[in-house]
């Protein structure tokens, strides 16, 4: 039986990545969202190189919901919903947010059930705007598949409270389990259960499903990273170690400036280096201004970049850090790679990055261990794969990553 695939993708996650790969294998029966720009004559006229540049920041991010290779795909969106939706998180406060999340997950569900699933026999979801949809699909017969984008929530909302005891006084906001969070992790174990398979990004997140009681035979690890064309893999140039050139250690964070991507450890580890160097974080900042203040002699914080504007930044790097927490699969060091930087992170961020060939993989929560990396790093640089070779290696990930998911996706059906 062939696989015909209804997918649930609220907001615009992966850049729209299993949406295209269905299509692309066509089984895609239906894709459903909150919005989607779409393809008419209006919108690729607002998006013309000429237009484009004027238009206010609100108006390009919606019109960035679509991809050219979905023009021929079935899309049902729900722009009311999805306006109601924005406009909710953007008058709320951070601590209202997960009551937000719920109430979007649950509607986004109503909608779709009521529109109806066609001739669907799978049925692929995220994380709390999934379970309704799931219990009728399983009513109907139909395969429930869910993406677990980052780490099981209860472990990762563990992990966050820890933080926020470590590093008292830094979040703007300070994460707390509540009522709404309490349903979160609710909404999504009975997902996780509904679910006849689990796929993610990392060998982090399985382990982290594991451990709270998932069967492992029900998960698959599928570490697919997709970049936006405003992200193009430089040729990159080889360059000398900082030092044997002259030159300062360029050092580039992106991601939000919080307390789940490690900042404090970024910075502690900036502060104790005796090196020339210059850091930039690039990324919406959400640790106190006096913790900006104090750490502002040793890195830039840039704020929010437009990621137009990301790939000089790659290019301008000596090495990219994210000494995240905790993660799914961490788009930017995708990004990273693929721009040929090495790159510091922990095993946390679910990256692909190889020790010692691609960059470096340190403890989680240790400052010293990147102190210690980027002092290497500027003395003697890393000896960096060949830009070939490097693609290779990427190509070989993807391409298994996308015979396991087709595996999954088909598996039931067989």
């Amino acid at each position: 039986m062939t696989a015909k695939v209804a997918i649930a993708h609220l907001g615009a996650r992966k850049h729209y990545q299993e949406p295209i790969l269905f299509h692309e294998w066509g089984v895609l029966e239906r894709f459903y969202t909150d919005f989607y720009a779409g393809h008419g004559r209006m919108t690729k006229l607002l998006r013309s190189s000429t237009v484009f540049p004027k238009l206010p920041g609100a108006l390009k991010k919606g019109l960035d919901r679509y991809d050219p290779i979905l023009e021929k795909a079935p899309v049902t969106h729900f722009p009311a919903f999805g306006y109601q939706y924005i406009q909710k998180l953007k008058n709320s406060s951070p601590q209202q947010a997960c009551s937000i999340y719920n109430w979007a997950g649950k509607e986004f569900c109503r909608r779709i059930i009521r529109h109806g699933l066609g001739d669907a026999n799978t049925l692929y979801g995220f994380p709390v705007s999934s379970l309704e949809l799931f219990e009728y699909a399983k009513s109907e017969g139909l395969h429930c598949i869910l993406d677990q984008i980052i780490a099981e929530r209860a472990f990762t909302y563990d992990l966050l409270e820890q933080e926020e005891t470590l590093w008292s006084n830094w979040s703007i906001t300070p994460f707390q389990i509540q009522a709404a969070e309490r349903e979160l992790i609710a909404r999504e174990q009975q997902e996780q259960k509904l679910a006849d398979h689990i796929v993610c990004g990392s060998e982090f997140v399985k382990e982290s499903l594991i451990a709270k009681g998932m069967n492992h035979d029900r998960i698959s690890v599928v570490p697919l990273g997709r970049l936006k064309g405003e992200i193009v893999p430089a040729q990159r140039r080889e360059r000398l170690a900082p030092k044997a050139r002259g030159d300062e250690l360029r050092i580039l964070f992106a991601g939000a400036v919080n307390l789940r991507k490690g900042i404090p450890y970024l910075l502690t580890a900036l502060r104790s280096l005796k090196i020339p160097f210059t850091c930039r974080a690039a990324g919406g900042i959400e640790i106190k201004p006096e913790r900006v203040a104090e750490y502002s002699d040793v890195c830039e914080f840039l704020g929010r970049v437009p990621r137009s504007q990301m790939s000089e930044l790659y290019d301008w790097a000596d090495v990219f850090v994210l000494p995240s927490i905790v993660e799914g699969s961490a788009m930017v060091t995708y990004e990273a790679l693929m721009c040929g930087l090495p790159i510091i992170t922990t095993y946390n961020a679910g990256s692909l990055v190889r020790h010692e060939l691609d960059g470096y993989i340190v403890k989680v929560r240790n400052a010293e261990a990147i102190a210690e990396r980027l002092t290497q790093l500027y003395e003697t640089g890393i000896a960096s794969q060949q830009s070939q070779a490097r693609q290779q290696y990427f190509l070989d990930v993807f391409t298994e990553a996308q015979e396991t998911l087709r595996s999954v996706v088909c598996q039931s059906l067989n």
